[in-house]
């Protein structure tokens, strides 16, 4: 008994792990109100150390990698929508992971 107990508590923890887990997200979704103009997508990398592998933290750094490379690529008031991100590779020596972001660029 105590050992299917150990099993079951095992297969909780694994489901948990794969529901919480940051491969994939999807950050600051356009609304079907928001009234803006598409102009083309951009895409950004960037690295966050394991320590920090929170969904707001790599929610974030998305969003601000993605913006720093659509102001290099258009002008004026723009800003990041439609965001999706998903884990790359990894340094496991150093705890550092990859992530790769898209997102389309409006302008408001």
């Amino acid at each position: 008994m105590k050992a299917k107990k150990i099993f079951m508590f095992f297969v909780l923890f694994v489901a948990m792990t794969f529901v919480y887990s940051c491969t994939t997200g999807q950050y600051m979704t356009m609304s079907r109100n928001e009234n803006a103009e598409v102009l083309g997508t951009i895409n950004a990398e960037f690295s966050i150390s394991g320590s920090f592998r929170y969904r707001n933290v790599i929610n974030t750094q998305a969003y601000i990698h993605l913006l720093a490379e659509a102001q290099k690529a258009y002008q004026g008031n723009i800003d990041v929508r439609d965001i999706s991100w998903a884990i790359g590779g990894g340094d496991s020596a150093n705890n550092n992971h990859q992530y790769n972001a898209t997102g389309k660029v409006i302008r408001k």
